[in-house]
């Protein structure tokens, strides 16, 4: 059960730390950070030019592990359920 708790948790602390360095309180530049690529992407948004891969792709691809996150711990609870073993 630690394990399934931790693949449903690990999603919120990505989620939390990634807007975190979004606002510019988590990770700071020089390393690599979801929030902090998606800062950048938004900091060269302008109505000239628009540079929409710098934001989508980092946000997609923060979504993807997200979701793939939170299906896994779900399938893993369904699977590791005690009152789904007795029957």
């Amino acid at each position: 059960m630690i394990v399934v708790y931790l693949t449903l948790t690990i999603p919120v602390v990505i989620l939390t730390e990634s807007f975190l360095s979004f606002l510019g309180l988590g990770i700071q530049p020089p390393q690599a950070s979801w929030g902090t690529l998606i800062a950048d992407g938004a900091a060269v948004i302008n109505p000239v030019r628009i540079y929409w891969w710098l934001l989508v792709f980092p946000g997609l691809a923060m979504g993807v592990t997200l979701l793939c996150l939170n299906l896994l711990g779900d399938r893993m609870r369904d699977i590791l359920d005690p009152r789904q073993l007795k029957k």
